[in-house]
């Protein structure tokens, strides 16, 4: 059967709008001359937390809708260059103030979407766990937010080093209620009422679940929203076990800890396999916790790489110049 210009345009450009948020276009097989509906739901800004994971939605969606909705076309509109769209999505580069405005105008609808979605990259991007938190806020405050309950718990969950440490607890002490008893167990000890507020936290995030008996068991939750989304979150966590792991030199005696450290010089490539080992490591740590059959304590395993001394030589850095062993050197 042939098609007519008005019909070939209506089967590539008409869209169809559903109930369930979702839209459809006709798309025309070449091949078979088939007319087949696809079928994509429907974007919404107030669904998300991580603004890349947004513009990455969005733009599939309106790149269905409409194949010239490219990265050219982004590029074009934004005044900006066409590979950049591409680096924002991997990770590889943040947004400007003036990204930012970019591309609130062509993804967004509306003034409260543009807020949204600015205080969105301002959490994402954010330097500190106290600025992060003060855009977590805003974002949540928003009417429209989709994720207000789910955010503030998981956000609320890194930022106390104890909350992992009553779910361990809970899976080897007899917990009915005696709060005071089971914030003894834990060291440094913690107060009746976090203990409360740590195992309520747990419930909500499905962490932890109450059996009929009143005692409390594991779940096979587990916390996870993308590493930018909480980046400076679970920073803060980490520091705190830092803190905790300082004071247990103190707190144990030689017998009940085993403390160690290297320093080392090594390249790019021995720092690489260094962190693919200490993956490997965590499994098999997991892997051989799993296998006990009667878990008695609560133990916290502690592992860092990082650098203690600037590469030498310097890596070259456009328009910079750096003094090398007395002598200048121009990098271009």
């Amino acid at each position: 059967m042939r098609l007519s210009k008005e019909s070939l345009y209506n089967a590539l450009y008409g869209n169809i709008k559903g109930e369930n948020k979702a839209f459809g276009y006709l798309c025309l097989d070449g091949l078979s001359g088939i007319l087949r509906l696809v079928l994509i739901m429907a974007v919404d800004l107030f669904e998300y937390l991580n603004y890349r994971d947004f513009l990455r939605d969005a733009y599939e969606a309106e790149h269905a809708k409409n194949w010239r909705f490219s990265h050219r076309f982004i590029a074009d509109i934004g005044g900006f260059d066409a590979t950049l769209f591409n680096k924002i999505l991997q990770g590889k580069r943040n947004l400007t103030p003036r990204l930012v405005s970019s591309f609130a105008s062509i993804f967004c609808k509306d003034d409260r979407e543009k807020e949204y979605f600015t205080n969105m990259v301002s959490f994402n991007q954010a330097k500190t766990h106290s600025e992060s938190r003060q855009f977590l806020e805003r974002l949540v405050a928003t009417k429209e937010c989709k994720v207000q309950a789910l955010a503030k718990d998981q956000f609320e969950y890194f930022d106390q080093w104890y909350h992992a440490v009553v779910r361990e607890l809970l899976s080897i002490y007899p917990y009915v209620g005696d709060d005071y008893e089971l914030g003894l167990m834990v060291r440094p000890p913690i107060s009746a009422a976090q203990v409360k507020s740590s195992i309520a936290l747990l419930e909500r995030l499905s962490l932890v679940r109450k059996k009929e008996d009143g005692s409390y068991e594991q779940t096979e939750g587990f916390i996870t929203s993308g590493v930018e989304t909480y980046n400076t979150a679970v920073n803060a966590y980490i520091q705190q076990n830092l803190n905790v792991a300082q004071d247990a030199m103190d707190r144990f005696p030689g017998t009940e800890r085993n403390l160690s450290t290297l320093v080392f010089s090594c390249d790019e490539e021995a720092y690489k396999d260094l962190v693919e080992m200490v993956r490997r490591f965590r499994r098999e740590v997991l892997g051989r916790v799993a296998a006990c059959k009667k878990s008695n304590r609560v133990f916290q395993l502690g592992m860092q790489v990082f650098p203690l001394s600037d590469p030498y030589p310097p890596p070259l850095r456009r328009g910079r110049k750096r003094r090398i062993r007395g002598s200048e050197a121009d990098h271009e």
